[in-house]
């Protein structure tokens, strides 16, 4: 069987492409190398405005009103815990969309968007399905999928939602590579990719620990100064630290860390406040810990997110952004919306069963279209989050002084903010062929609707 299309990944970003698929009436299938679509591993997401939006127009945003806590302001000290003034950019998102954003596992998140979907839908997430190579099939129409168990699938276009190491990304470059090697001398070879597109300028060491009263559930904490920057979310069971550490060299390498790298860090850092106002320290924040990681914050914007009408990126494989506005998932679920809005007048659906299959050249042009709707956004708000991440850890004496003096004025927050709604956030798209309605509140406008539920006169 040729499925229209393959998603490969299982997180957040390839269960939101499943549930937009299905609304669209597409056929599809989905790859995931973990043994459980949902399971209990990583760090805390946070869903902003422009995420919660577009799961709101799914019906998701009800059941994870239930797993999650809102974000209200965000408390600073520095290195001695001195005060340097808390940041109300959370509460205006309030004051702005009517929904301040809420932060929750990631395990909970997967729970309620994989359990939302029908069961027929879920029949088609397959997990323990790890993707070792992509090839062209017999007529360079469609891709063929191999994965570690030796399975073999085949599909007119594959949705890479893999990650930062994206194999598929990987694959993609593959592809194109050996496509130009075919070509005659005069021909207009296919973009390639750089083979390590992404730059590490930090690393996080993230951690969770049982939820104390000392930190009142709904906390929202940092603490900022020269080289580590920490952010810290309470909720009502269990809170997650991040401290982020500023590498002596950048690097663009891969690099795997023991459990001894993650107790040296953790003992460099370890006499800095888990939160402003507690006496919780991240050594006994750490001796606490449930769970815990040391991974590189991968920072950049791949150049081209398409081969030949056949494969596609989608989040994190796409661009990856350093956690600390939270934007990273929230922008690869907009991914989701701006790709499937392109495929879904040409693919054929259930709403559309006699439609042909379109041909590959009219599937590239769609998947342009899709990148250069998202490309500008996600460039600058890569750019941002790295700035955030730089001036919270003091790299330079401009950053620290704007950190440390000129943000503390409400003034400038509010303005900030405002500029980013109206600028950003307002312009979240929504699906095209999806009925909707926005939740109530904000002083900001969208500015694009979603499609009007259809009345029905009795």
């Amino acid at each position: 069987m040729v499925y229209p299309v393959i998603v490969v990944g299982g997180g957040p970003v390839g269960l939101v492409a499943a549930h937009a698929l299905s609304r669209a009436g597409v056929d599809f299938l989905l790859l995931e190398g973990r043994p459980d679509i949902v399971f209990h591993a990583g760090s805390d997401l946070v869903l902003t405005n422009s995420g919660m939006r577009v799961l709101n127009q799914l019906a998701l945003l009800e059941p994870l009103d239930k797993v999650s806590t809102d974000l209200d302001v965000m408390q600073r000290v520095d290195h001695q815990g001195r005060n340097i003034g808390d940041i109300d950019f959370l509460a205006y998102q309030k004051e702005f969309f009517g929904l301040a954003p809420r932060v929750l596992s990631r395990h909970d998140i997967s729970a309620v968007f994989y359990d939302s979907l029908p069961g027929s839908i879920k029949s088609r997430l397959l997990p323990n399905k790890r993707v070792a190579s992509l090839a062209s099939n017999a007529n360079g129409d469609g891709v063929v999928v191999t994965c570690r168990d030796g399975s073999v699938y085949e599909a007119s276009l594959v949705i890479g939602a893999d990650g930062a190491h994206s194999i598929v990304r990987q694959q993609m470059r593959e592809l194109a590579v050996q496509h130009n090697a075919t070509l005659p001398a005069d021909s207009m070879p296919a973009p390639v990719n750089d083979e390590q597109p992404f730059l590490t300028t930090f690393r996080c060491l993230w951690l969770r620990f049982p939820s104390v009263s000392a930190i009142p559930v709904g906390t929202t904490s940092e603490t900022h100064g020269p080289i580590a920057t920490t952010q810290l979310f309470a909720a009502e069971d269990t809170t997650v630290l991040a401290l982020y550490e500023r590498l002596d060299t950048p690097t663009r390498d891969r690099i795997h860390y023991t459990q001894a790298d993650q107790d040296s860090v953790a003992a460099r850092w370890g006499n800095l406040l888990a939160a402003k106002g507690s006496d919780m320290t991240i050594a006994q924040a750490w001796a606490a810990r449930t769970e815990s990681g040391l991974v590189n914050l991968e920072e950049g914007v791949v150049e081209n997110w398409s081969f030949d009408g056949r494969v596609v990126l989608t989040g994190d494989a796409a661009h990856k952004f350093t956690p600390s506005t939270g934007a990273g998932c929230n922008n690869g679920i907009v991914d989701i919306v701006a790709l499937v809005n392109e495929l879904y007048p040409i693919l054929p659906s259930s709403a559309s069963p006699d439609r042909p299959m379109p041909g590959k050249h009219e599937v590239a042009s769609a998947l342009q279209r899709y990148q250069s709707k998202r490309h500008g956004a996600v460039t600058a708000g890569c750019a941002y989050s790295g700035q955030v991440t730089k001036s919270s850890s003091w790299a330079d004496w401009q950053s620290w002084l704007v950190d440390r003096y000129v943000l503390q004025f409400k003034f400038v927050q509010r303005r900030l903010a405002l500029m980013g709604a109206t600028r950003d956030t307002a312009k979240t798209p929504v699906f095209s062929f999806i009925e909707g309605v926005d939740r109530k509140g904000g002083s900001v406008p969208w500015i694009k609707q979603m499609k009007a539920p259809t009345v029905v006169k009795v």
